[in-house]
């Protein structure tokens, strides 16, 4: 009787065990998988982790406080598109990082003008142009996405963009 308890308690202990170790640890960051082809322009290549961190670090002249950066490259004959996402700790910091990133270039900046803002589906949307490129930037829950494409496939890009990262 003794060992048939003793095997059962080491059961379901075994069986407590890998139940808590499947679920994801509280800050713990999800691996972004970046779609192979996004409005016809193909992924190039892309980068992730603190490779990632460090060029978006780069784009804003400083270390940006991030846990976990994504950077992404899309092109064609035609075009091309450049994703980048940065993942906060929480949807707070990633908020105050939009707000920032408005107001510094909603004003307009040496490299970005033309500011927009709309909507689409309920989510706010960023714009300006800079670099020969429309670059668009949104809050989604804890990361900041910025999108950087070419004028002529800008929409459709946009569009399913949107619709990969939700």
């Amino acid at each position: 009787m003794f060992r048939k308890q003793s095997l059962v308690i080491t059961i379901l202990t075994l069986l407590a065990a890998a139940y808590l170790f499947s679920i994801p640890a509280a800050g713990k960051t999800e691996q972004f998988v970046f779609p192979a082809e996004i409005a016809g322009l193909k992924l190039s290549h892309f980068s992730q982790g603190q490779e990632a961190i460090a060029k978006i670090s780069r784009l804003h002249g400083k270390k940006i406080a991030i846990k976990n950066g994504y950077v992404a490259h899309y092109e064609s004959d035609r075009a091309k598109a450049m994703l980048y996402i940065s993942e906060s700790e929480n949807r707070e910091q990633a908020r105050k990082q939009i707000d920032l990133m408005r107001a510094r270039i909603g004003k307009g900046t040496r490299s970005f003008g033309h500011f927009r803002e709309f909507e689409v589906e309920g989510r706010k949307i960023y714009s300006v142009l800079g670099f020969g490129q429309i670059h668009y930037f949104y809050l989604d829950s804890n990361r900041v996405v910025w999108l950087a494409v070419d004028p002529a496939v800008a929409k459709p890009v946009l569009e399913a963009v949107l619709k990969v990262i939700k």
